[in-house]
Formats: C-alpha cells, sequence, structure tokens
C-alpha cells in the first residue's frame, strides 16, 4: 500500500510465473521490505488527518449493504473496517496482500468470519471467477509489477455488472512526487488516464469514470453483464437479475471465493488435477503413500482413543472419539484407520458432491453419529469449541497459504478438547531443499515410477503441486503449530523425504 507519510513502499509483487501466489510473495524481497515494517505501518502511514481524508473517499467506491468485496493489496488492512460498514452483516469481504506479516496484521480486523485475509500477489488472486460485486484496489496499483495482468486478474473475479474500483488518496501527479522521494518506489506510477483506459479495456471493463484532483484518485470501470468468449474472464455468462452474478447475495459468494486449493481435499484434488481418474490412479498404485500413512494413522488412534490421560469427562466422549476429517473425498482410507477404534462422532466435509455420497456409504460402517457437510472447509470450524478429539487432514494442509494454515491452527486449537490432536498427512519440504528443488525431486520421481499416468498426467500432477500448493519445511509447520498451542513431531515420513504425517498436540 501507498505510504501517506515518509514511509516507503516497494512494488507489490514480480509477475507471476507458474508458481502459486504466496510463494512468489515469500521469494520477493519487496515482500521482506513491507514485513519488517508492518508493525508500524498504519501508525506512520494513516495518522487521524489520513483516517479521516479515507472516511470521505470509502464513499467514491460504491460499496452496497450485502456485497462481497475484495480488498485487493489490503496491507495491514486499514480499509477493512470501512468496507465491513459498507458491506453490512450480510456481506463478505476477501482480503489479500503480498506481505505475510502484513497479512497477519489485517487478518486481526477479520475476526468474526464474515471475511478471510490470505497473502497473495495481484497477478494471481486466489478467488473462482465472477465471484465478487465489488474490487477495490486502495493504494496499491501503482506497485504491481505486471498492471496488465492484474487489471486482468480484477475482471476475471469480479462478476458480470460488478465494478473495479483503483483509488489513491492522492492525485496522479502528487503520488508520483511522493513515490519520487523514495528509491524504492520512484517507478512505481499510476498510469495516465489513456493507458488506464486502455488497461480496463483490454481487460474486458467498460470505463465508468477517472476523478484526479488534488488530494484523490478514483477510477472505476464496470464489467458488462454479458461478456464477449475471452473477456473478463467468464466468458458468455450474463448478469442476473438485480445484478447479482450466481444467484448469491453476498455471503455463498465469499464462501466460495477461495480458490479449489483452499476448499478440501476430495474437490481440491479434482480442481488441481483436472481429473479424479488420476488421483484414483496415484491412490490405487500407492503412489503417495497411503497404506503406509494411513497404517501409522490406525495405530495413532487405536492408542491415543486407549491413552488413560485421555480426558473422558466431556458430554459425547466416554472412549469414544470425535472426528472431524477435513477434505474428507471418499472417507474410505479413513474408515479403515478407524476400524477397532470406537467413534462416539464423525464430521466430514468436502465441496465435491459425488465424493460425499460415496463417503456416507462407506461411512455407516462406523455405527455412529455422521455429519457431512458439503462446501468450503471452514464451515465445518464453525463447531463449538472442546467439541474435537482429533482433527484429521489427509493431503489438505498445503493446499492453505501460510498464513490461512496459522489462522486453521489457530481455530483448532480452539476446537479440540483439552489432550486433542490436530493429523496432517502432506507434502513436506526437505529442511535442506528448497520448494523449488522438493518440486523438481517429485516430478522426477513421478516420471521415473509412474508407469501408470501418461506424461501428459505427470505433467498434471506437477502443476498441480506448482500452482495449487503451499508446501512447507517442518520446520515452518512447528513455528506455526506452536504458535497456536501445540506441541509439533513428525511421527512418518517417506523415503524420498516427500511426504510426512506431522501431529499436532493441543497443550493446554
Amino acid at each position: 500500500m501507498t505510504p501517506l507519510h515518509g514511509a516507503a513502499t516497494p512494488a507489490s509483487a514480480s509477475a507471476a510465473g507458474s508458481m502459486e501466489a504466496s510463494h512468489e510473495a515469500s521469494a520477493d524481497p519487496r515482500s521482506r521490505f513491507f514485513d519488517e515494517r508492518a508493525a508500524t505501518w498504519e501508525q506512520r502511514c494513516y495518522p487521524p488527518e489520513a483516517r479521516r481524508r479515507l472516511a470521505a473517499l470509502v464513499p467514491r467506491f460504491g460499496v452496497e449493504r450485502g456485497d462481497c468485496v475484495l480488498d485487493m493489496g489490503t496491507g495491514t488492512g486499514v480499509l477493512i473496517p470501512y468496507l465491513r460498514d459498507g458491506v453490512g452483516d450480510a456481506g463478505r469481504i476477501l482480503s489479500f496482500d503480498v506481505s505475510f506479516e502484513m497479512v497477519r496484521r489485517a487478518g486481526c480486523k477479520e475476526r468474526d468470519a464474515k471475511g478471510l485475509c490470505v497473502q497473495a500477489t495481484a497477478m494471481r488472486i486466489p478467488a473462482r471467477d465472477g465471484v465478487f460485486d465489488r474490487v477495490v484496489c486502495f493504494a496499491a496499483f501503482p506497485h504491481f509489477a505486471d498492471k496488465p495482468a492484474a487489471m486482468r486478474e480484477m475482471a476475471r473475479v469480479v462478476r458480470p455488472g460488478g465494478e473495479v474500483v483503483i483509488a489513491h488518496l492522492l492525485s496522479r501527479a502528487e503520488l508520483a512526487r511522493h513515490h519520487g522521494g523514495h528509491p524504492a518506489v520512484a517507478e512505481d506510477a499510476l498510469p495516465d488516464d489513456a493507458t488506464m483506459r486502455g488497461l480496463m479495456r483490454d481487460a474486458g471493463l467498460v470505463e465508468g469514470s477517472i476523478t484526479d484532483g488534488p488530494g484523490m484518485y478514483v477510477a472505476r470501470a464496470r464489467k458488462p453483464r454479458t461478456c464477449r468468449a475471452g473477456e473478463g474472464g467468464v466468458p458468455g455468462t450474463p448478469g442476473t437479475p438485480g445484478g447479482r452474478a450466481g444467484g448469491s447475495a453476498g455471503g455463498d459468494a465469499a464462501e466460495s471465493a477461495i480458490a479449489g486449493d483452499a476448499t478440501g481435499n476430495g474437490s481440491g484434488v479434482e480442481a488441481g488435477f483436472e481429473a479424479r481418474r488420476v488421483f484414483t490412479a496415484l491412490k490405487h498404485h500407492d503412489a503417495m503413500h497411503h497404506s503406509a500413512v494411513y497404517g501409522v494413522l490406525s495405530g495413532l488412534l487405536r492408542a491415543f482413543a486407549c491413552d488413560a490421560a485421555l480426558p473422558h469427562g466431556a458430554p459425547g466422549r466416554g472412549g469414544a472419539l470425535r472426528i472431524l476429517d477435513v477434505g474428507c473425498g471418499e472417507a474410505a482410507d479413513v474408515v479403515q484407520a478407524l476400524e477397532g477404534v470406537t467413534v462416539g462422532a464423525y464430521t466430514g466435509v468436502d465441496t465435491s458432491a459425488p465424493a460425499l455420497a460415496e463417503a456416507r456409504r462407506h461411512l455407516a460402517a462406523l455405527g455412529c453419529p455422521v455429519t457431512l457437510i458439503e462446501g468450503d472447509y471452514r464451515l465445518a470450524l464453525n463447531t463449538s469449541q472442546g467439541s474435537v478429539d482429533v482433527l484429521w487432514m489427509g493431503l489438505f494442509l498445503h493446499h492453505l497459504p501460510r498464513a490461512l494454515k496459522a489462522d486453521f491452527l489457530r481455530t483448532a486449537h480452539g476446537l479440540l478438547a483439552p489432550g486433542g490432536m490436530v493429523l496432517a498427512h502432506d507434502p513436506i519440504v526437505g529442511e535442506d531443499d528448497t520448494r523449488e528443488t522438493m518440486l523438481a525431486r517429485m516430478e522426477a520421481i513421478g516420471r521415473e515410477r509412474w508407469h501408470f499416468l501418461t506424461s501428459e498426467e505427470v505433467g498434471m500432477v506437477h502443476r498441480h503441486w506448482s500452482c495449487h500448493g503451499h508446501q512447507e519445511r517442518f520446520s515452518d509447520l512447528c513455528a506455526l503449530g506452536e504458535a497456536a498451542g501445540f506441541d509439533v513431531d513428525m511421527v512418518w515420513h517417506d523415503a524420498d523425504n516427500t511426504y510426512g504425517l506431522v501431529r499436532f498436540m493441543r497443550r493446554g
């Protein structure tokens, strides 16, 4: 975000390549610049006078009650309270920024489940096509390294009939002078009016207005209600009566806004691999070590259920475990792992309706109450504190950017009963590896051993890992878990050091 009172701001991110947004962000030295300044950013850049001007500017964004809004380049979330006032209780807000430390602080403003903050870049927005009523890019657009790509992304995620807003508390000329005083951002400028109109037009947007005057810049553009093929990311999609795409009134749109890589194992694999058949083949040939992992899981669950130290006084326990399975898919493997374990209740969440239909059939063998939730994984987290004994994630956690992992683990800590645990089967980056070298090694293993897949299918899997994965080192998972109140250990890993089973034991 552009500083208003003497703080330099670097460009937001390098152009997106094949890597997913948060990995681009974490590797960007300018992201580190933001991280280092996040703690004092609002104090230095948004004193009371600037906040008064911001409050006067926000009505020009056209935010309405019930809107689903994208806050693009949120920084520390200075705009979030104003947007929340605008959208009201029925609205939703997704905010993102290139800086992990800024996102952490912005996330503190979104603890009411009405919004979400993630780490990402403008060139790869972590949202589905056409889900937002309004995209607001405040004090950030000059810093985008690839402005045409950023504009195309904004056009992609806004609904037909929705608006894109680019705004600053300085005019274009004032902003150029302001940035000129800081070497890190001296070249970061707003395009002139003709160029800005061209960017909007090329992205499939219709220009509404550009207001450029002392102490203010606001450019607004609208996505046509019927897009021509190839424009705006939603070819040929008509707007619905009342102006909302897909019949959603804000809430549902926000719940489905996060891209498929953060919605659960079953659907995430379908979206990333583009074919359940490929994932089924990988499981059938044990390419991701399901047999070993679920064997270890079975032993852990049996020991856990028999542990004399496990408290059994809570309602519904009595030695029977309450299981939450995030990204449950068809649940066949976990049912086998639960053989010999007394299960008091099972809750599974996944976005794939066909997978859940199969899961219900498999889970009948448990002989306990079963709740299956079709939708975003966060729906399963809206449950009572202390109501879960074991939270299981099979190939799910790496779909979440780091900031979202941190939020997930904090929430999980509250859901777990004392002594409860989170178990996660996931790709793990070796301590001496980079993510890139680990992914290259995984692709080489696939091409050498996965003779049951075509070369194109192996490439498809690799693209899924590269573009929809946020794999971490074990040490990083330890840091995230410990910060959320867990003791963390690795209970199993494969011989290639590419997959692991990580246990997070709840403290306190």
